[in-house]
């Protein structure tokens, strides 16, 4: 069960008085928000309908249309986004008075007047107003979708087959904004054709990740120029190069625990169960690391390991450590 099966039952019953759509993965309380607001077919020209940003500085006016009674139909749905003083962010759009007055409502709430909270962060379960909402409301709360949930979503709401999908949300990062666009990407490329794996290499941008699985490959190979131009791309691209060493000392631990487990004949489907992730990573490394020996990896590993504790003790200028380290990983006898 995730948030949008949670959705999808409130929508069914009927939204509830009060509904609290809140979280810290901050593209899923976004489509949340899209797919209420669509739910209710939200106009704003609908006197009926209010919607505030109270980082707009609108707060009295968002109060007094919580307090007030509908007047041209028979109910109101007021939408409140951004109460951050219920959060803990160290922020407030309301000040002691206005807080009062919210929990009033929250104490007698109009049965004409529907209240939806849209908030992004976590909720401060410590303060009072809280837990007197968590009494009278529904929430929603946004967590991010795991690779199979993300999968699976995507799967009933376009046409895309199972491995396509499986290899956009792999070059997403297993982003739900980030697939939805690649997924828009691709069917816009196939132009009403059946989209394939193929398109989705040709298309799709690759991940960071993506780019550390082709460096690891170069200096596997001992291709030093092509690796250093591409961490050089990297870093022309934004990327920073602490992030950089940070994914290429994890998959060096990767690539180290997967061939301990092929010294001892395991299959991958036995290997992805220990590691708890993804296979995609893991058929990458077992491919990769099939003709090294345990003793390279674990130097390569040792080699950024202190590559990053050169770098976190200024011993030089982290490019000039990086780059040299690279050379190091890349011509050494394997």
């Amino acid at each position: 069960m995730t948030v949008f099966d949670d959705f999808k039952r409130l929508k069914a019953q009927g939204f509830p008085q009060i509904l609290v759509i809140f979280g810290e993965a901050e593209d899923m309380v976004e489509e949340l928000k899209r797919q209420f607001l669509a739910a209710v077919d939200f106009d704003p020209a609908d006197l009926s309908q209010a919607y505030y940003d109270l980082n707009a500085g609108n707060s009295d006016l968002a109060l007094e249309d919580l307090e007030s009674l509908p007047f041209f139909s028979d109910s109101r749905l007021v939408i409140l986004e951004n109460l951050v003083n219920l959060t803990t962010a160290k922020k407030n759009v309301l000040d002691e008075k206005q807080l009062k007055r919210f929990a009033n409502f929250l104490e007698a709430p109009s049965e004409t007047t529907q209240l939806v909270l849209i908030l992004h962060g976590k909720l401060d379960s410590r303060l009072k107003i809280v837990k007197k909402l968590k009494a009278e409301a529904s929430f929603l709360e946004a967590i991010a979708l795991k690779n199979q949930e993300l999968i699976q979503y995507f799967n009933q709401s376009t046409t895309l087959s199972r491995p396509v999908l499986t290899r956009i949300a792999e070059k997403s990062n297993d982003r739900f904004s980030i697939m939805k666009q690649n997924i828009d990407l691709v069917e816009t490329y196939a132009s009403g054709r059946e989209v394939t794996v193929d398109d989705v290499e040709k298309v799709v941008p690759k991940s960071l990740q993506d780019n550390i699985f082709a460096l690891t490959d170069l200096i596997f190979k001992g291709k030093i120029a092509e690796a250093r131009d591409l961490v050089h791309d990297l870093t022309l691209q934004g990327e920073d190069l602490i992030k950089i060493l940070a994914i290429l000392t994890n998959s060096y631990r990767l690539y180290l625990q997967v061939k301990l487990f092929q010294e001892k004949g395991w299959a991958e489907n036995q290997q992805v169960s220990v590691l708890k992730m993804h296979p995609y990573p893991v058929k990458l490394a077992n491919q990769l690391v099939r003709s090294l020996s345990v003793k390279s990896l674990k130097k390569g590993l040792l080699d950024l390991i202190q590559l990053d504790f050169d770098i976190k003790n200024s011993k030089a200028d982290k490019a000039y450590l990086f780059d040299v380290t690279l050379i190091r990983l890349t011509l050494k006898k394997i």
